[in-house]
């Protein structure tokens, strides 16, 4: 998300705020715009406004977003505090500044005033929700762009391209089958990729194509060891995660000396999947600038799993020295 689309956001979210707390302060003087005593009855109403601006705004900017095992009990505590403080503030504003209230009731009142602060809350709770959901919307539409444009990756095409364009030259069959798995390779990226969920076996295939045309690239340096086991064809994922580990695995073993095998292994049923890619590596060669911008990396990977499937995954990275390896538990349901 751009700057200056964060900045509208919070703009709106303060004209929001401004016009709320006009209407709630207005609101007294229109009830009783009849009374006699209109103005003694807008003071009264809005005698707490202090207190409820401190509560509201203290659970907007912090207990709203806080996580924590506690947060019941504080949230609890910080109520009664506010609330007693409420009614003691009140009381005394009523009872010096405008009138003697005659069978006060301490219990009543603040029943009242933690009533009108949950209610409050509540309100700006609904503003919290909304503007953290657009906020992810946002987000996540960001990453999906970095991930579809990222996908279109320049080596890969171009030397796929010299690779099809020799095949050409000998008259090789195989020329004709590279430019069907590029425009399917374009086709799902493009259209399939937008969507946000695709079955299982159309992603899987994807991965195999994207494997097929690597394979004939590098087809001294790199072999690939696949296992598969897809219970359900059907199940749904979200499209152009896992490619991003192969992807990177190639990216690193594509720059190794000699004939390297990366292993993959994707088991999937109704509910979950479990997939791993482990790859040669040497921690000692470094990758050039372009080579770095070429893939949307694990990094964005990362991101998009958290957006995608928060508390739904299970992702560990490990470099063991000469190998590299990623292993992905997914909740599909």
């Amino acid at each position: 998300m751009t700057l200056f689309r964060i900045e509208n956001i919070l703009k709106r979210e303060v004209y929001l705020h401004i016009l709320f707390w006009i209407l709630y302060i207005a609101y007294p003087f229109f009830k009783y715009a009849d009374s006699q005593h209109v103005l003694v009855q807008w003071v009264t109403g809005n005698s707490n406004i202090l207190m409820l601006l401190i509560t509201v705004y203290t659970c907007y900017y912090f207990f709203f977003s806080w996580r924590n095992s506690y947060k019941i009990l504080v949230l609890v505590a910080f109520f009664a505090v506010t609330t007693v403080l409420g009614v003691l503030l009140t009381e005394y504003i009523l009872h010096l500044y405008i009138y003697h209230i005659d069978k006060y009731s301490y219990g009543t009142h603040a029943l009242g005033i933690l009533s009108e602060y949950i209610l409050v809350c509540l309100i700006f709770y609904s503003f919290y929700s909304f503007k953290k959901s657009y906020i992810l919307s946002n987000h996540l539409r960001v990453a999906e762009l970095k991930n579809l444009k990222a996908q279109i990756n320049p080596h890969f095409l171009f030397n796929t391209l010299n690779n099809i364009y020799a095949f050409t030259l000998t008259n090789d069959s195989k020329a004709s089958e590279l430019i069907l798995k590029l425009s399917d390779n374009f086709k799902y990226v493009l259209h399939e990729g937008k969507k946000e969920k695709v079955p299982i076996a159309t992603d899987w295939q994807h991965i195999k194509d994207f494997m097929y045309m690597n394979s004939l690239r590098w087809e001294d340096k790199i072999i690939f060891e696949v296992d598969e086991e897809i219970t359900n064809k059907n199940v749904l994922i979200s499209p152009l995660i896992l490619i991003t580990f192969v992807e990177n695995a190639v990216k690193y073993t594509s720059k190794l000396k000699g004939e390297n095998t990366i292993v993959i292994k994707l088991i999937a049923n109704d509910k979950e999947l479990f997939f791993t890619c482990v790859n040669p590596y040497n921690s000692s060669y470094i990758l050039t600038d372009d080579w770095k911008s070429s893939g949307i990396g694990l990094k964005n990977t990362k991101k998009r799993l958290k957006l995608l499937y928060p508390n739904q995954h299970e992702l560990k990275i490990e470099d063991q020295k000469d190998q590299f390896m990623v292993s992905l538990k997914l909740n599909l349901c």
